[in-house]
């Protein structure tokens, strides 16, 4: 045993070593990913247990369908790891097992195990009878997404898991009789330590919203927890699968926000800090934004201002704020204008990388526009990727024009 533990943890540990270095990698790259990365969520999920213990699920009668629910809740680190808690409760029928029937095997009112019935003491064949357990599951569950390993898939929709689990498991079982339903034995509550793992596979609906379905064994210490004797089989396990359904409590930050900090790893090139280009840099945003209002009493056509972002980054810096509100406020008094929003970025990174986040930056400024009362419908938004016509500054940018041109 001391052997197989030891084994175990090895093994463990080789794992957690394969996998910590990348999970902290894509921490850092998945900062500007389509997906929520980090923050809390809650959940419901139910499946179908089947139970394996001296009786089983699958038993010489028939399948017996069994059923479970409950809730969940937990905190996503990255795009890899999450931990969540869960409360769950189910029932499950179970029957002998073809073995059991053949070998005659009889149950005293004793509780234990007979090859005959015997004299003078209420006894049931084992064919005659079924146990009708009821389980709670309270515990912990870690989930790793395979997915988020790898730079292909970390931005997906789609997660694949797997999570070990550690629950407090309770079961009741009562002994009642095939034929008529009667309780020929009434159980008491017995508590177990389990331990398994789920493999699950979700998706994510909308950006609060997620799907999946899972899969897995979970291991019973202690007492048989289908109330009968230990004999032959050295079962105890609950093998489950069912559908989960998340919400997550935490919203992306697309909306205005003080400006971010960059991380100096990232930092690829020197931003300019003198006071002669903030200065210059506020005076062309205050005229554009006259330009824009002047032209909403001049003429039908308008010009709209250049929302700009900082290196490495899809969140709106609140001194664009005032920009933004100029967009607005030409989209709300013209009901009937569609728009373009156009996203770019600088020629650093990869063309793959700075084409995603130049969409997300454009989608950036859709989902304040439409959050701010202007339907979505009417906004149309795009990524053309690296500017190579603009210096760095001026490229990392959002750019908005009217459809009816």
């Amino acid at each position: 045993m001391i052997n197989y533990l030891t084994t175990k943890n090895r093994l463990l540990v080789a794992i957690l070593a394969f996998i910590l270095p990348f999970s902290f990698a894509r921490a850092e790259a998945k900062k500007d990913g389509k997906t929520i990365s980090q923050g809390w969520y809650i959940g419901i999920e139910g499946g179908m247990p089947f139970g394996f213990s001296t009786f089983s699920s699958f038993g010489h009668d028939k399948t017996h369908l069994g059923w479970a629910a409950g809730l969940y809740g937990g905190y996503r680190f990255n795009s890899i790891f999450s931990a969540e808690l869960s409360a769950k409760y189910g029932e499950m029928n179970l029957s002998a097992q073809d073995c059991c029937v053949e070998r005659n095997y009889w149950l005293g009112s004793d509780g234990v195990l007979y090859k005959a019935g015997v004299l003078g003491m209420d006894s049931w064949e084992y064919a005659n009878l079924k146990s009708h357990v009821r389980m709670g599951w309270y515990g912990a569950r870690v989930n790793v997404n395979l997915l988020g390993l790898f730079h292909q898939t970390a931005d997906s929709r789609w997660d694949l898991a797997v999570s070990p689990h550690i629950y407090a498991v309770t079961t009741k079982a009562d002994i009642h009789s095939i034929a008529d339903e009667a309780k020929v034995m009434k159980g008491s509550t017995n508590w177990h330590l389990g331990y398994g793992a789920d493999l699950q596979v979700g998706y994510q609906l909308t950006s609060c919203l997620k799907l999946g379905i899972y899969s897995g064994l979970t291991r019973l210490t202690g007492e048989r927890m289908d109330g009968m004797p230990e004999h032959l089989h050295k079962n105890n396990f609950v093998w489950e699968s069912g559908v989960r359904l998340g919400i997550n409590l935490s919203k992306k930050k697309n909306k205005v926000a003080e400006t971010p900090s960059v991380p100096q790893k990232e930092v690829l090139q020197q931003e300019p800090t003198s006071s002669e280009y903030v200065n210059q840099k506020e005076t062309v945003d205050k005229a554009e934004t006259k330009v824009v209002e002047q032209d909403i009493k001049e003429s039908a056509k308008v010009t709209f201002p250049v929302i700009y972002f900082t290196f490495n980054s899809i969140d709106i810096q609140q001194n664009e704020e005032t920009k933004l509100n100029a967009i607005l406020k030409t989209l709300k008094e013209n009901p009937n204008m569609k728009v373009t929003v156009t996203g770019w970025c600088d020629t650093k990174g990869s063309v793959a990388v700075n084409k995603r986040i130049s969409r997300q930056r454009a989608e950036a400024v859709k989902t304040w526009l439409a959050k701010n009362g202007i339907e979505a419908s009417r906004i149309t938004a795009i990524g053309n990727g690296s500017d190579d016509t603009q210096d760095a500054d001026n490229a990392r940018r959002v750019e908005t024009t009217d459809n009816n041109k």
